[in-house]
């Protein structure tokens, strides 16, 4: 029997217990070039009759022989690789790994990232685990072999071995690499005409690529070009590196221009050394944006503050769009970090070859998925797209028809040419957090400059301190949501959301309260005085003591009344903006009464605090600027007060400007009308994007469907193909075989 499974792992009797042997040590012979089982009359025992093979299990010393009676005309690497053996050398191979190692460690690499050391040792501790045995050690040896295993593999899945006319070494850039099926591809999937269609159908057959870097997947700076060049030249996804070398040496001089409206580290860092001891700072991928497979080399991210150019290339405004946000490119390095470990320790030639066998197998995942991802964006298109329609068909009955029809054309106009005025773009604008608490942060480090900091710590600053104080309070609004959200048969799961959130904000607490006591020394005073309880304040009860809540009870540095007066001012402008956005929106559509809601907390909070802060700092009409909103007031544009008819139906205080007393009717009608068009041309473009995708995704199910039916044809054509060199009737069966 063991004739045929001559890898088993035998145990023998020696008088007292079962002790581990191997099979060569019983007279078993594996015997190459004959059927199982049949002896060779003349066998060649291998070189030093010291054959390894290293197997899923153990790494087994065998011994093996070679055919040399003549019914083999095949030489020893033939013989081996016809046993599914696959040799280290083709002189005299002493190690030989099999079939199944190598294809488990290959797929086990590709889900887990596991390195070849790890996995060696782990064979190597299966073999002896307690390091007696003297095993040899082959894990160099199985680095060569892992490393041709998958270019071969490579190579033959992409059918440069069905080629009649070149060879492997003459493969042409990006040949091995696996297409996008659902992508545009000419001449294999797309319709005829396809290039005369007009405008408004041309995103149909347009390619949506994202490019993005990673700065994680650096190399060190080991080995070098000669040591290690590598199997492959650009056959797949990384480019060929000497083509690669020669295009940097022509723009070597060139900079790159910094973004200026965000700190996209792709671009930011793209000319940065890599540091002392690196040889690459990273690699950057194109990809297809839609389907997030990687291309062959031949709102996300985009994290746009400026405001200018957040609305001039966010997706959901972008024509011909559909549901696409451009993440690919971070989906891709969420896959591929874990590799960065062992990458960054590779030699140049190494390193690319084994990002192209990665980048293979993410994109032959994102293949055999295909029926199911695009199935899911059908269905979820479909599901939402009559109701985004219905939704901006019921806010257009509301408006004006010239008005209408004078945005239209300016949409229109914008869309055609984006030189054209940004009709998303809002003109009248009021202070945001972000931009005060910028301001602060600029004065500070004049007062640095100038040598008047008052600063008390090293790490956080006066405008600092207020800030974490108000960001605080927004945690303390979010966890009390939370905590009245549960009863008595909620999930554990959601307990314990709950609870670890009430941890953490605990923690902050502390923080912040030994910060606090740096600069309100008599805060721990005021903490004092509160009325204590057994179980203590939850956290979302815990006052913060900030200057708003202070007031007069205990003397403290004004400047820092001043600093919140000025961030409060700006939140409450955020959140009654929150609140008319969301308002607009049917509430059928999307969960935005929990928006408005914390937006309405928000507000309210913002201008308790507000008045108290007036009141300390002598600040005039500060509850004329920020009206009290009373639920009543929280209403659509086309609503009426509760009992009130239309004949005197009044416009909510929020849909004009923040300080109402003071507006004139001219500033609140622009206001009104501003307002408006933004959240219409933003109803219009939901419900565009939406009809667009249900049609990108039919097209891409159908391109998808030519694309198999071509790539069919295009392997069987390879098994028939005709041969310039005579060939085997067994090599051309095989060929055939695997082309079907």
């Amino acid at each position: 029997m063991h004739q045929y499974l001559p890898l088993h792992r035998i145990e023998c009797w020696n008088g007292a217990y079962f002790a581990r042997s191997s099979l060569k040590s019983l007279g078993l012979r594996i015997q190459l070039g004959h059927p199982a089982g049949k002896r060779c009359p003349r066998p060649i025992k291998t070189w030093g009759d010291d054959f390894v093979i290293i197997d899923c299990d153990q790494i087994h010393s065998v011994g093996l022989d070679y055919c040399g009676c003549g019914d083999s005309s095949k030489g020893q690497v033939e013989q081996l690789l016809e046993r599914r053996l696959y040799p280290a050398t083709v002189v005299n191979p002493k190690t030989a790994a099999t079939f199944r190692v190598l294809e488990l460690f290959e797929l086990l690499q590709y889900e887990s990232k596991l390195s070849t050391y790890e996995f060696y040792q782990a064979v190597s501790r299966l073999t002896d685990n307690t390091g007696l045995q003297g095993i040899k050690d082959r894990y160099p040896t199985l680095l060569r072999l892992v490393h041709q295993w998958r270019h071969l593999k490579m190579l033959k899945r992409s059918g440069r071995g069905h080629d009649p006319f070149r060879g492997a070494s003459e493969t042409r850039p990006g040949e091995c690499a696996l297409l996008c099926p659902p992508c545009p591809h000419p001449g294999i999937n797309l319709p005829e005409g396809w290039e005369n269609v007009n405008r408004e159908h041309r995103y149909l057959y347009a390619l949506n690529i994202a490019l993005d870097a990673c700065f994680r997947m650096k190399r060190k700076d080991c080995s070098s070009e000669e040591a290690d060049p590598g199997l492959s030249r650009g056959f797949a996804y990384v480019v060929e590196e000497a083509a690669f070398q020669e295009y940097l040496k022509k723009h070597e001089k060139t900079t790159e221009p910094k973004s200026t409206c965000s700190r996209h580290d792709a671009v930011n860092l793209a000319d940065m050394h890599p540091g002392q001891g690196y040889a690459s700072s990273g690699i950057a991928t194109v990809e297809c944006s839609r389907h997030n497979s990687k291309r062959p080399l031949a709102d996300h991210g985009i994290t746009l503050t400026v405001a200018t150019c957040r609305d001039r290339f966010a997706f959901m405004l972008t024509p011909g769009a559909g549901l696409g946000d451009g993440e690919a490119p971070e989906r891709g390095w969420g896959d591929l970090n874990p590799l960065a470990t062992s990458t960054r320790e590779m030699g140049p030639g190494t390193r690319r070859d084994t990002l192209d066998y990665h980048f293979g197998d993410y994109n032959w995942r994102k293949i055999i998925r295909l029926g199911n991802s695009l199935l899911k964006k059908m269905v979820m298109a479909t599901s939402e797209v009559a109701e985004h329609v219905i939704a901006h068909q019921e806010l257009e009955v509301t408006l004006d028809r010239e008005q209408l029809q004078s945005w239209m054309e300016a949409m229109v106009a914008w869309e055609l040419d984006p030189n054209n005025p940004n009709p998303y773009e809002v003109v009248v604008k009021t202070p945001t957090q972000a931009a005060v608490r910028r301001q602060l942060a600029e004065e500070e480090e004049r007062a640095l400059k100038a040598g008047t900091d008052v600063s008390l710590s090293d790490e956080v600053s006066p405008c600092s301190l207020i800030a974490m104080g108000i960001d605080l309070e927004g945690e303390q609004r979010s966890l009390k949501t939370l905590t009245q959200a549960l009863w008595d048969h909620s999930q554990d799961r959601q307990i314990t959301r709950v609870k670890l959130r009430s941890n953490a904000l605990t923690r902050k607490l502390e923080e912040w309260f030994s910060l606090l006591q740096l600069y309100v020394p008599t805060s721990a005073l005021l903490r004092k005085r509160e009325p204590q309880t057994k179980e203590g304040p939850k956290p979302f009860e815990v006052r913060l003591w900030l200057p708003s809540q202070i007031g007069t009870r205990v003397s403290f540095d004004r400047s820092l009344a001043e600093i919140e007066y000025k961030l409060r001012s700006a939140q409450a402008h955020e959140a009654l903006g929150v609140l008319r956005r969301n308002l607009q929106i049917r509430a059928t559509l999307y969960d935005v009464k929990d928006r408005w809601l914390r937006a309405r907390d928000e507000y309210r909070q913002a201008r308790n605090a507000l008045l108290a802060l007036a009141a300390l700092l002598n600040h005039q009409n500060v509850d004329q600027e920020f009206l009290p909103l009373e639920d009543k007031d929280i209403r659509s544009m086309s609503e009426a007060e509760p009992g009130q008819g239309e004949t005197r139906r009044k416009l909510s205080w929020i849909w004009r400007r923040v300080n109402a007393a003071d507006a004139t009717e001219e500033e609140t009608k622009a206001f009104v009308t501003e307002t408006i068009r933004v959240e219409w041309g933003k109803s219009r473009a939901r419900a565009q994007r939406y009809q667009e995708e249900i049609k990108l995704v039919q097209e891409e199910m159908d391109r998808t469907l030519r694309f198999f039916v071509w790539k069919v044809a295009d392997w069987r054509s390879k098994g028939v193909a005709p041969r310039m060199k005579p060939i085997s009737a067994e090599y051309a069966e095989g060929l055939k075989a695997y082309a079907e």
